[in-house]
């Protein structure tokens, strides 16, 4: 009965700090949205270093396809390791084997 009683009396400020919490920390709230502000900032900026990096590999791969037949077998000998059929290679590497 008194529980009651103070439910009616303080129904308003009840009802503001209801209201408040869900502001907060609800589906919508304040911290959500703030969590998503973040998370939107790093993927545009993940974004941003993917588009740099098509612009090189399009701006190597130009300059492949315009320069002559000498860099483009200099450029697949040192990035792909490949070889002619009368050679032998050998790949030098400072990794350490433990």
């Amino acid at each position: 009965m008194k529980l009651l009683q103070l439910i009616k009396k303080y129904r308003w400020g009840i009802a503001f700090i209801v209201f408040l919490g869900y502001f907060l920390f609800g589906e919508g709230g304040v911290f959500q949205h703030r969590k998503l502000d973040k998370e939107i900032r790093q993927l545009k900026a993940e974004l941003e270093m993917q588009k740099n990096l098509i612009l090189q590999l399009q701006e190597q791969n130009n300059e492949l396809i315009q320069n002559s037949q000498s860099n483009q077998e200099n450029f697949l000998r040192t990035h792909l390791y490949l070889k002619k059929d009368d050679e032998d290679v050998f790949r030098i590497s400072n990794q350490i084997d433990e």
